[in-house]
């Protein structure tokens, strides 16, 4: 199965999965001034499960949890702030929506996911983006992958087919994608969000074009590349998407230049991310 034939499949799909109507709901609510924050929380009480996980999310080590509890709604919405909680509600609610993979492990490829959604997001307050990329950066962080549940979703059998065939130190996932199918899973995911949800260009964008991790030429960084970089920090820490074997490289030094941050910053950064994520991985299994 060739690319004309997946983009066929894309289109004409009817039980592609729509954006969950309670996070259309939020975020009208974030992007209305004149919301208040208990008009928020009680919006969110209004899903159980997702109110109480929100609740235990938000208390864990990757989101800042620390000594203080919240133990209600209304706290947690004080303390996290509005866009916090709705890329929280992101977290929990693709999760739960792409949750029965055949061709690699869910758990993996999540944790992956979040990693880099916080990799982004703490990297975006680096360096001189402007506000809308700072504020998309955890959602373009976290749905960077997104194309990969897209093929499984699709075309299951061939992709289980072909993760399968996939051996150690091949070449990048998007070059053994482009060759197989005729597309990679960056383009895909762009098309697929493109088609069916309102997400904003910024994510799309940053979503088609993340898998140049490296490429920092020019004034400065913009989101897409911090994705990139997320990406390839998370993978040289064993945090992989559990597809494949993908090759460790290390950072170059105008890296750290454009980020404005050393080495050890970074190491810093990435093990609070991991010990986040250890916490969190038994939350997303409950």
């Amino acid at each position: 199965m060739m690319r004309d034939e997946i983009l066929k499949i894309l289109t004409e799909k009817s039980d592609l999965p729509p954006l969950p109507e309670i996070l259309l709901k939020l975020q009208n609510l974030i992007n209305d001034p004149e919301s208040e924050l208990e008009e928020i929380a009680r919006l969110i009480e209004t899903e159980p499960v997702l109110s109480g996980r929100l609740i235990k999310l938000a208390n864990s080590v990757l989101y800042g949890g620390g000594r203080e509890k919240t133990e209600d709604l209304s706290g947690t919405v004080m303390r996290l702030g509005v866009k916090m909680i709705l890329d929280l509600a992101y977290t929990l609610q693709l999760t739960n929506m792409f949750n029965r993979f055949k061709s690699f492990d869910q758990y993996k490829f999540w944790m992956h996911s979040m990693a880099v959604a916080c990799l982004t997001q703490t990297l975006s307050q680096k360096v001189n983006l402007p506000q809308e990329e700072k504020e998309e950066s955890y959602v373009c962080g976290l749905m960077h992958d997104l194309g990969i549940v897209v093929f499984e979703y699709l075309i299951p059998d061939e992709y289980f087919a072909f993760v399968k065939s996939i051996g150690p130190e091949e070449a990048s996932l998007e070059t053994l994608e482009l060759e197989k199918f005729g597309i990679a899973h960056p383009e895909l995911g762009a098309r697929f969000i493109r088609q069916n949800w309102p997400i904003s260009p910024i994510v799309i964008t940053a979503v088609e074009n993340h898998f140049h991790p490296l490429s920092v030429n020019g004034a400065g960084l913009n989101v897409s590349q911090l994705v990139g970089i997320a990406n390839q920090v998370a993978i040289n820490e064993g945090i992989t998407n559990g597809i494949g074997i993908p090759p460790e490289i290390p950072l170059e030094g105008k890296i750290y230049e454009k980020l404005g941050i050393s080495p050890e910053e970074l190491e810093e950064i990435v093990e609070t991310t991991v010990e986040g994520l250890d916490n969190t991985e038994l939350l997303m299994k409950a």
